[in-house]
């Protein structure tokens, strides 16, 4: 990996700024985690609610088709009734998992990243190889939803930006501390990337990653492509 660009966390500022800088970056810490309390809240709501009343309304239809006797015209109604139905179940599922994905609370971090990585690949066409172990990514709720955002925002980025056709994605324990990295082979980035509106997906990360007490740089690959790669100090679950 060629030209890296190191991400300081104080760039040389005075004590006052520091303190100033900190201070903000604590608040931004706490949004994103009030944040993260109240997209996890409003998806169980949409499960629960609407997701559970659609199913019932699906259940009645099909009760209804079985009726004897019943009429050709309505029995297309009926259908197409269900169809509508149908869809709008798959929405309503598709909003809460983009609020909050479920296998996170059902099945952990592990598996919510490898069902991201296959909805990914299916949306864009760009394909993901995740290389990952199960047990060293059992971790707390806040970690565990902090990394999952991590990875989904680089992902996110790589489709609008780099114009890439395949991503690894790799996470891995070394030394008490979790290792990310995200390479695609695409166009690859610039230092002046970093500073367009655009890249708010990356300033994204940035802060979570020091949420976290971790660090991250960016880089462009040799052969072409972007390559971030981020380091966070882990604790026993």
């Amino acid at each position: 990996m060629t030209d890296p660009i190191p991400i300081d966390r104080f760039g040389g500022r005075r004590a006052s700024d520091r303190v100033s800088h900190a201070r903000l970056r604590e608040l931004t810490t706490a949004l994103q985690s009030i944040r993260e309390q109240e997209r996890a809240h409003i998806a169980r709501e949409l499960h629960d609610d609407p997701g559970q009343l659609l199913t019932a309304l699906r259940l009645d239809l099909a009760l209804l088709m079985r009726e004897p006797g019943l009429p050709a015209s309505t029995q297309r109604q009926v259908r197409s009734m269900d169809e509508r139905l149908l869809a709008a179940i798959t929405s309503l599922r598709r909003i809460a998992t983009d609020l909050r994905p479920r296998a996170l609370d059902e099945a952990g971090l592990y598996f919510a990243l490898q069902a991201y990585r296959k909805e990914f690949a299916e949306k864009t066409g760009i394909r993901v190889e995740m290389f990952a172990d199960e047990e060293e990514l059992k971790l707390g709720d806040e970690a565990g939803t902090a990394i999952y955002r991590i990875v989904q925002e680089g992902l996110t980025n790589v489709a609008r930006h780099a114009q890439a056709s395949a991503v690894t994605l790799s996470l891995y324990r070394l030394n008490g501390s979790l290792l990310i990295t995200i390479a695609d082979n695409g166009i690859g980035i610039e230092d002046s990337d970093l500073a367009k509106p655009g890249s708010l997906g990356l300033l994204g990360m940035r802060e979570r990653v020091w949420a976290l007490g971790g660090e991250i740089v960016i880089g462009r690959e040799d052969a072409g492509g972007t390559r971030i790669d981020i380091t966070l100090p882990m604790h026993a679950p």
